[in-house]
């Protein structure tokens, strides 16, 4: 897949976010939900610090990114396995409807972040009829 993203970016510039291909990035799991008033995003981060979480709102795009813990080595060990995300990582989603970013909450517990936003009505939607 690296092999791929790297042709791509090559022919198309940077299609791919830089955190994509990067050594040890990750995606985070996460639910998206919605009713008629908000959406609800839960992400999974375990291993990751309050401190480490940066939650961009712009327009109708979410992003949420970071970097988990740090891998600890033991000096003369030899990893046997190793399935826990580590380094940056990067969560990004596109709403269906604008949200009012002035009401947005986030809570962050237990390695899971809980985001409530808002929908907002949006002015600029219009319906054409055809004549």
């Amino acid at each position: 897949m690296d092999d791929f993203t790297a042709y791509m970016n090559q022919v198309m510039g940077p299609y791919f976010s830089p955190l994509e291909t990067g050594e040890g990035a990750w995606s985070p799991t996460a639910d998206v939900s919605e009713n008629d008033e908000a959406y609800h995003v839960d992400i999974d981060l375990p291993g990751v610090e309050k401190q480490d979480i940066t939650i961009d709102l712009e327009g109708q795009e979410l992003s949420v990114t970071g970097e988990a813990r740090k891998l600890e080595h033991m000096e003369g060990a030899t990893a046997r396995r190793s399935a826990r995300s580590i380094g940056k990582f990067e969560f990004a989603v596109r709403l269906p409807h604008p949200v009012d970013a002035a009401s947005c909450t986030a809570e962050f517990t237990d390695g899971v972040l809980c985001m409530t936003l808002p929908k907002t009505a949006s002015g600029d939607h219009k319906t054409i009829e055809i004549t």
